[in-house]
C-alpha cells in the first residue's frame, strides 16, 4: 500500500509540475502560510492584539505538533519524492529531514483547526479549513511530500487537535489546584521528557545508511543541501518554546492578573507588535550568535534556553512591558 501511494504520488506530482507549473507562485504562498516564520508572526499577533488566551493555546499546540512531527519523521524514516525520482522537482526550499509525515500538513490541521473551532464567524471557519487543504496540497505540488506524507500529516494533526481539546479542561482544572512552582516544575519535566524521547529516537536510527540514490538526487536538486534527517533541533526548539510560553503565562498572571489583548487604538496595536517582534528578534538572533550551536549537550541546553526566553517574552515579559508603556491594559 505504501509503495503504491508513493508511486501514485510521483505520477500526480509529475503531472502537476508539467501541466500546471504556472501555479508555482500560488503554491509557494500557501506553503509560506504553513512555515515556522509565518507562525512566528501570527502567534504573537494573536497573543498581543487579538485574543491572549487563544494565542497561548495556539502556541502550545504548535509546539506539541512540532515535537511530535520530529519524532515521527525520525522514527518512520521515509524519503521525500524528489529524493527518489528524477521526474520530480523540489519547487520549494531544500529539505534535509525525512518526509513522513508532512509537518506543514500536520501543523495546519492542528493550528488552523484550533482556530477554526474557536472562530465565531462561519465564513472564517470555512476559510481556515480551505487553508488547511491548500497548505497540504501545496506540499504535494512542490514535490517535497508524497500523498502518503500529506494524508498522514493531516490525520496526525487532527488527532492531536482532538486530544488537545479533550484534555485541555482537565489539565487546566488540575493546574488550578497546584502552586505556580508545581506548574512550572511539571511543564519543565514534560519538556525534558520530550528531549529525552527525541534523543532516544535519534540514537535508535544513528546507524542507518542513507541510500546513495537519495544523496545523488538531492545533490542534483540542491547542490548546497545536506540530508540531516536525524536532527532533533525541532524537538529542542519546541520544548524550549513550550516551557517559555507556559512560564510567561504564569508569570503574567502572578504579576497583574491578566492582559487585555483586544483593547487599544490602532497605533497602540502597531506599537505593541513592533516592540514585541523587535524583542523576539533580539533574543533569537542575538543569542543565536552568542550561543554555540550543535546537538551536543551544551548546544541543546543553550538552544532550549534561547527558545524558553522567546516563549516567555511573547506571553509574559512583552505584555508586561506594553502595560508599563501604557499601550495595553490589564483585564
Amino acid at each position: 500500500m505504501i509503495v503504491f501511494l508513493i508511486e501514485k504520488s510521483i505520477e500526480i506530482i509529475a503531472f502537476l509540475q508539467t501541466y500546471l507549473i504556472w501555479l508555482t507562485p500560488v503554491m509557494r504562498l500557501f506553503t509560506f502560510l504553513g512555515n515556522v516564520e509565518f507562525y512566528l508572526l501570527v502567534m504573537p499577533l494573536l497573543v498581543w492584539s487579538i485574543d491572549y488566551h487563544l494565542g497561548v493555546r495556539v502556541g502550545v499546540i504548535l509546539m506539541l505538533s512540532g515535537a511530535l512531527n520530529t519524532f515521527l519523521k525520525i522514527g518512520l524514516r521515509q524519503p521525500r519524492p524528489y529524493w527518489i525520482s528524477s521526474k520530480i522537482q523540489n519547487l520549494s526550499q531544500p529539505m534535509g529531514s525525512f518526509g513522513l509525515p508532512s509537518g506543514h500538513s500536520q501543523n495546519a490541521a492542528s493550528v488552523f483547526g484550533l482556530l477554526a473551532l474557536s472562530a465565531k464567524k462561519k465564513w472564517l471557519r470555512y476559510l481556515l479549513v480551505f487553508m488547511i487543504v491548500m497548505i497540504a496540497f501545496s506540499r504535494l505540488y512542490l514535490g517535497v511530500h508524497s500523498l502518503l506524507d500529506v494524508l498522514i500529516g493531516l490525520a496526525v494533526g487532527a488527532l492531536l487537535l482532538v486530544m488537545f481539546i479533550f484534555l485541555e479542561d482537565k489539565i487546566n482544572q488540575f493546574f488550578t489546584r497546584v502552586s505556580a512552582g508545581t506548574k512550572i516544575g511539571l511543564v519543565f519535566l514534560i519538556t525534558v521528557g520530550l528531549l529525552v524521547v527525541g534523543i532516544l529516537i535519534k540514537s535508535a536510527g544513528k546507524n542507518m545508511q542513507i541510500p546513495a540514490l537519495w544523496l545523488e538526487l538531492t545533490a542534483l536538486a540542491h547542490p548546497e543541501e545536506m540530508i540531516v534527517p536525524f536532527s532533533i533541533e525541532g524537538v529542542v526548539t519546541a520544548s524550549g518554546a513550550l516551557m517559555g510560553l507556559v512560564a510567561g503565562n504564569l508569570f503574567l498572571g502572578l504579576r497583574g492578573g491578566g492582559y487585555d489583548a483586544a483593547r487599544g487604538r490602532i497605533w497602540q496595536h502597531v506599537l505593541r507588535f513592533t516592540v514585541g517582534i523587535l524583542g523576539v528578534l533580539v533574543i533569537w538572533r542575538g543569542l543565536g550568535v552568542v550561543f554555540p550551536d550543535g546537538e551536543h549537550f551544551l548546544g541543546i541546553v543553550l538552544r532550549y534556553l534561547r527558545y524558553t526566553l522567546i516563549g516567555s517574552w511573547i506571553t509574559g515579559f512583552a505584555p508586561m512591558i506594553f502595560i508599563k508603556l501604557n499601550i495595553a491594559e490589564c483585564l
